[in-house]
């Protein structure tokens, strides 16, 4: 505690490191000082077909493929539409066919048709009334903080903040823990995994530069998962991405690639 104060009147810029490393130190651990991204299974465990899920978005992070992976991977269909002008009948029916199938229904950017989400909510209570769901039907939406979104549907729901985690290694393991529980088949698999290392580690050092607005860049912009996607799905094909399990007979190895 006494570094800390004189360390405060010499270096006021480092006095934020030095509070880490006390609270570490004191409770021997970084519970309290690290920030752990909730997983969208733990969402889900706690979750049933009568309680809307929200995903509250930030710069940065879009929860789209993630939650589609998580469906492939327990073999459920995922129904999305982008909620915006003229798309309120087709949501409308898209979330009471979904209910009939079990199949899940995600409603995307519902803050940019907040009025249409009182009259979507009456529809959800009529629906769970009169039991007109299967168990595996879930509600997803995602939304930026918005004026004028409905409390009541705010309080009936389980909210995920899907705000980036502070730190590059906190990006790092969550940009791993999204993936895939194996990678994209390759031609050149270990080639491929290595250029995905550092592809992750390029997207976590750009996430983190967000702190310094526009320093270094033209203009600002929100690099999010979106992107690196791309990029990962472009990388996969110039390393000879198998298509439906089976190698591309076009793909030529010797070929160096293009980078």
């Amino acid at each position: 505690m006494k570094q800390m104060i004189i360390l405060r009147c010499f270096r006021p810029d480092r006095v934020r490191f030095a509070i880490i490393n006390f609270v570490n130190a004191y409770f021997k651990g970084t519970d309290f000082t690290s920030t752990k991204s909730t997983s969208i299974q733990e969402i889900y465990d706690e979750s049933t077909p009568e309680t809307p899920i929200i995903f509250v978005m930030a710069p940065g992070v879009d929860p789209t493929e993630q939650l589609k992976r998580f469906a492939d991977e327990i073999q459920i269909k995922v129904v999305s539409i982008s909620l915006g002008k003229g798309q309120g009948e087709r949501a409308k029916s898209m979330m009471m066919k979904s209910s009939l199938d079990g199949n899940w229904c995600f409603l995307s950017n519902c803050h940019l048709s907040v009025n249409l989400l009182p009259e979507l909510e009456n529809i959800m209570d009529e629906m769970f009334a009169a039991g007109n769901f299967q168990p595996s039907f879930r509600i997803f939406m995602s939304a930026s903080p918005a004026p004028g979104f409905p409390i009541s549907l705010l309080q009936r729901s389980i909210k995920m903040a899907t705000e980036p985690p502070r730190g590059i290694k906190p990006n790092f393991l969550r940009m791993y823990g999204n993936m895939n529980k194996s990678f994209t088949k390759c031609e050149k698999d270990m080639e491929f995994r290595k250029a995905c290392f550092g592809l992750v580690w390029f997207h976590a050092m750009l996430i983190e530069r967000k702190k310094f607005k526009t320093l270094g860049y033209n203009t600002l912009y929100a690099f999010n998962d979106s992107d690196y996607q791309v990029c990962e799905d472009l990388i996969s094909i110039y390393m000879g991405r198998f298509k439906d399990g089976v190698r591309d007979p076009d793909f030529e190895a010797n070929v160096p690639v293009n980078w």
